[in-house]
């Protein structure tokens, strides 16, 4: 395989999944998505020189200084390929058995989950999101297992509500006590949910990315950006990574 970290947008588009027949290391998952659009960081050169812009508004209400789209990232059906794969590499690894039925925690990993579970020739659950809250949609027969994967994990929110839901409306599915991940950008080793159990985080790399509590003090407000949330429309996420560059 040719080097990931040299290769420009057509090259990284013609990649196949036998190209990449090995696990990839966090710098070339954070070239991959930088590549093709889907990974922003704060420019703090930028705002030393007065380009305050923009940061991130996490779903959990943090603030951070960096921010993946899975949506871009998995757009292209080769890269998506080649990151379900790679998880798939990690399920192994880890000696983790094939489960009745797989689910991608919505909207992000979705078509992941899709493509993880052809994968591993398991059925597929369909979840989604309704009025803004994560529903399963497909009817699991009692005792059956069932992995959630997600794309990203920060504090494990998306999935805690994914779990929950699940145990709510379908208490007789085991879950399978693991939190498949493309990034690890929380640092976190497990996700606990109360009443239902412990998930440990099983992610393809690791990119800590720094989160602050507004409620404590977030320095990039305390510089005068403007906490904003990347994902609520296109027109966000096109505002945050250009908010920083020269007029």
């Amino acid at each position: 395989m040719n080097d990931i970290l040299r290769m420009g947008k057509e090259e990284l588009l013609a990649l196949t999944v036998e190209d990449v027949s090995r696990p990839l290391t966090a710098e070339e998952v954070v070239h991959v998505a930088t590549i093709l659009g889907a990974f922003w960081t704060y420019d703090y050169s930028a705002a030393d020189q007065g380009r305050v812009g923009m940061h991130a508004l996490l779903k959990s209400g943090l603030h951070s200084d960096g921010f993946f789209v899975s949506r871009i990232l998995l757009e292209p059906g080769n890269i998506r390929r080649i990151v379900s794969h790679q998880i798939v590499m990690r399920l192994r690894d880890a000696n983790i058995s094939a489960p009745d039925y797989l689910a991608g925690v919505p909207d992000g990993a979705t078509a992941l989950g899709l493509s993880i579970a052809e994968i591993l020739g398991v059925r597929e659950a369909y979840m989604e999101k309704t009025d803004g809250r994560i529903v399963l949609n497909t009817e699991i027969p009692s005792g059956a297992t069932l992995l959630l994967v997600e794309d990203i994990c920060t504090r494990g929110t998306g999935f805690t509500e994914a779990v929950l839901h699940v145990r709510s409306k379908q208490p007789s599915v085991k879950l399978v006590p693991y939190d498949p991940v493309i990034i690890n950008r929380g640092g976190c080793k497990e996700i606990s949910v109360e009443g239902v159990g412990t998930f440990a985080v099983l992610p393809v790399v690791e990119r800590k990315l720094r989160d602050w509590d507004p409620n404590d003090g977030c320095p990039l407000c305390g510089l005068g950006s403007v906490a904003i949330k990347p994902k609520a429309t296109g027109e966000n996420w096109r505002s945050l990574v250009t908010s920083q560059l020269p007029r």
